[in-house]
């Protein structure tokens, strides 16, 4: 077990499929393993400062997927089912059942991993998406990506689609995380098509122990809130916990307000 206050580091590990190489950033330790999946213009490595706080004494594997260095990119037949069979190829590799976290598009994968039978024990999803998301953007988002220009792919992204204000984008764009942003924009068209050529419906029944989280300044406005009420219905949950002064990017903005309402939400031990 991991002794209390000791910081445990995360490594690359990789999985070699038939077609591709995924990594993953893990952790180790003792218990039921945590998994968690990104969102679009996010990789692993987004999420290390949440998972340093979730659950510590407990193994977690942040994977880090497909269009991020150094997993493989995508491919000309990519979608949501080539998501979810990676994470279902994950899955394989862990002994027993997981806790899962989904967030935004990885809520989305998350959910039907276990609708096509992950051995999942609980499941949290932050802010998850599904069509209708970002219809409007998506033309412009395409546009941008096609012709090369991600630093504009990475201004509509923020305004068209999240409905950030400019300021917002000029403050990013002269920041330091400006070309990781431009460089997590190159799969985001095809991440946004996949999302809204894919048909999300309520599973006829859902047993498995979920916790909806949602910031506090996305609940009630599109593209996000909408989202996070079609889920609450279709997996027929009570309610959702929400995340006080945060919007779809507590990960960032707050990682360790998100990481306490994630182990809120999972299954302990």
């Amino acid at each position: 077990m991991n002794d209390p206050g000791t910081v445990v580091p995360f490594t690359v590990v990789t999985l070699g499929l038939d077609d591709a190489a995924l990594t993953a950033l893990a952790r180790s330790g003792q218990g039921v393993p945590i998994v968690v999946v990104h969102g679009v213009m996010a990789d692993a490595f987004a999420w290390k400062q949440v998972a340093k706080d979730i659950a510590p004494e407990r193994p977690v594997f942040l994977v880090n997927r497909r269009g991020r260095v150094p997993s493989v990119s995508l491919n000309e037949t990519y979608g949501v089912e080539t998501e979810v069979q990676d994470l279902l190829s994950w899955l394989a590799t862990i002994e027993g059942p997981v806790d899962l976290v989904g967030h935004s598009y990885g809520g989305l994968i998350a959910v039907e991993a276990i609708r096509q039978g992950a051995n999942v024990r609980s499941l949290v999803l932050y802010e998850p998406v599904a069509y209708p998301f970002g219809v409007e953007a998506l033309p412009l988002v395409t546009a941008a990506v096609s012709g090369g220009d991600l630093d504009a792919a990475v201004e509509i992204i923020n305004v068209d689609l999240s409905g950030y204000d400019r300021a917002h984008v000029e403050t990013l764009r002269s920041g330091p995380a400006w070309p990781k942003l431009m460089e997590l924009a190159a799969p985001a068209s095809a991440e946004l098509l996949a999302i809204n050529h894919f048909v999300f419906t309520a599973p006829g029944s859902w047993a498995t122990p979920t916790t909806l989280i949602a910031g506090e300044l996305s609940r009630n406005r599109p593209p996000y809130g909408p989202s996070v009420d079609m889920f609450l219905q279709a997996l027929n949950l009570e309610d959702v916990t929400i995340l006080a002064d945060q919007d779809h990017l507590a990960h960032v903005t707050s990682p360790q307000g998100l990481a306490r309402a994630i182990n809120e939400g999972l299954a302990t031990g």
